[in-house]
């Protein structure tokens, strides 16, 4: 009888033991707890999540007992590592940033924490931009277009992401990629921005086809970059029209450029129609230039009586 007495008072003394165990336990994971609340009050995010996850393991050790402080772990932590995402995003450590913000949205949809998730898409389209910013800026331009189409697959809307989008193919050469996507810039915002990428894209393309005598697409293209308020070529297509018999369209594109080459295509294109006033006006504003002057002083001499 006093062994089983004894045993018994053994048994009750580990038994208060363990409860006194259980609740420090239950205390310091407490303890944890709050004091990553406190640091992440105060902006320290690395600090809360090292907290945070440190309560949730002791938290989790407890069983059900600590099933509570578990739950609120596993709310908060999410939202620590968005505070982290966007730290990193502040700092330009894109990298960085995405794989927050990826652990964050991983760990929000487990939670069904749908405005947490909502803000990392919301956050996420902005670092694929700074960090496809970062690599157009080094002309790393396939590596910055990868970034900028993360952004347009969060976000199709996204203009800026498309405007960057077709800066990148069109400096890689691919002009109806870099078309196609000035024009879903435009379409998303981007108008003004996009319509000057567009006219710098036909403007070039009409440089090329003058230099290379190719006169139809040196018109075409200087049409082109006209729809999109780039004129600083019409000279090179009114030469081209003037070549290709299109004198309508050459005077049209040359009128009121003060330029030499202008007036003398102008003048050369309406003695071709048969406006000798307009070609005598044209030839008598060159007749002193030291390239023109000559023949513009003989027509002035012929058609100017």
């Amino acid at each position: 009888m006093k062994k089983i007495a004894k045993i018994l008072a053994v048994m009750a003394v580990a038994l208060t033991f363990s409860l006194s165990a259980s609740a420090q336990d239950m205390a310091q994971a407490t303890e944890m707890y709050n004091a990553a609340i406190e640091a992440y009050g105060n902006g320290d995010a690395t600090a809360a999540l090292d907290g945070f996850q440190k309560a949730l393991a002791a938290a989790e050790a407890l069983g059900e007992e600590g099933a509570a402080l578990a739950t609120d772990c596993k709310n908060v932590i999410p939202k620590v590592y968005v505070k982290l995402g966007k730290d990193a995003f502040n700092a330009k450590d894109f990298t960085k940033a995405v794989e927050f913000l990826t652990t964050a949205e991983k760990l929000a949809t487990e939670a069904a924490q749908e405005e947490t998730v909502a803000d990392v898409k919301e956050v996420m389209p902005q670092v694929y931009l700074g960090a496809g910013n970062a690599l157009l800026n080094e002309k790393k331009f396939a590596e910055a277009a990868a970034e900028y189409q993360k952004a347009i697959d969060i976000n199709g809307e996204n203009g800026v992401a498309w405007l960057r989008l077709g800066m990148c193919k069109s400096n890689s050469g691919d002009v109806d990629g870099a078309v196609a996507a000035f024009a879903k810039a435009s379409e998303f915002g981007q108008k003004a921005a996009a319509d000057k990428q567009l006219g710098n894209i036909y403007g070039k393309a009409a440089q090329a086809a003058y230099k290379a005598k190719n006169f139809a697409g040196t018109l075409e293209n200087v049409l082109k970059a006209n729809e999109y308020g780039f004129t600083k070529l019409n000279v090179y297509g009114g030469m081209a029209a003037f070549n290709l018999k299109k004198y309508d369209e050459c005077i049209k594109l040359l009128e009121g450029d003060g330029s030499v080459n202008a007036k003398y295509y102008l003048a050369r294109a309406y003695e071709a129609k048969g406006n000798n006033a307009k070609a005598c006006e044209n030839y008598k504003a060159i007749a002193s230039d030291k390239n023109f002057g000559a023949y513009a002083t003989s027509k002035v001499g012929t058609l100017c009586k």
